[in-house]
């Protein structure tokens, strides 16, 4: 029993202590003041807003703009200064060590550079702007433009002896032609035209014998003169006669009128 009672009185005296604790601490909150609490706060830092005076200016950090949408040629014109730009760096690299190696290589960039720009303008003179193959020494004597001069106002059977005399057949058979089509416009067969083919005028042709020569003589014409074709004095002398002959039966033909 005497346990028991021992037992007993230290758990009252724990819970009297525990009580007491309560009750001061419940005490000592309720007097606190909100005065209190306010003193115990920090003292502001002051700031110095010249540190942010240079973000402010730099738009890349104003994030309240909303940013235009860009035009396609601002696009490309940014595009190119880019590149532009990447072009300089790689000439330019290592400029600013100012080493031998880098001025040579420097130099070779150049070179390199300068000798593209003469393979392109050469590329672009052979495939673009000579675009057809150059004519023959003989053929500088007359160009396409001439044509319609030479038909209205040359004599043609001068010109034609003229040529045949210096063995130059392939001119000779030009004037020939010409010599035909200058016949086939004065005898009202065909309309004469500068730009039109010889299909143009083969269409125009009425009569069916006369169309039959000159399908021929055009078609020698043709392959003699645009096909660079050397022709032999045996061959001249066949195609002239057929050439002949369609001028006699232009003449002698009742279309004409």
């Amino acid at each position: 029993m005497e346990v028991k009672s021992t037992h007993f009185f230290h758990a009252l005296a724990l819970f009297f202590i525990l009580n007491l604790i309560g009750t001061g601490f419940m005490w000592a909150t309720s007097n606190l003041q909100p005065r209190d609490i306010l003193e115990q706060r920090p003292e502001p830092v002051e700031f110095d807003t010249s540190l942010i005076e240079p973000y402010q200016a730099n738009e890349d950090y104003n994030y309240f703009n909303i940013n235009e949408q860009k035009s396609f040629l601002a696009k490309i014109q940014r595009w190119l200064d880019l590149q532009w730009n990447k072009f300089l760096d790689w000439l330019l690299s290592g400029i600013s060590e100012r080493s031998f190696w880098n001025y040579l290589a420097l130099t070779l960039k150049i070179l390199l550079i300068i000798g593209l720009g003469v393979l392109i303008v050469w590329l672009f003179n052979k495939y673009y702007v000579v675009n057809q193959k150059s004519p023959p020494a003989d053929q500088s004597e007359i160009n396409l433009s001439e044509d319609e001069l030479l038909i209205q106002q040359k004599d043609l059977s001068t010109l034609i002896e003229e040529a045949e005399s210096e063995g130059n057949y392939r001119l000779a058979s030009r004037y020939l032609f010409l010599s035909i089509l200058k016949h086939l416009k004065d005898y009202n067969f065909i309309e004469y035209q500068f730009q039109k083919t010889n299909t143009d005028y083969k269409s125009e042709i009425t009569q069916q014998a006369i169309k039959s020569d000159f399908t021929y003589v055009s078609k020698f014409y043709e392959f003699v003169w645009y096909g660079d074709f050397k022709l032999e004095v045996a061959d001249f002398k066949s195609a002239k006669s057929r050439f002949e002959h369609l001028i006699s039966n232009i003449q002698n033909s009742k279309v004409h009128g």
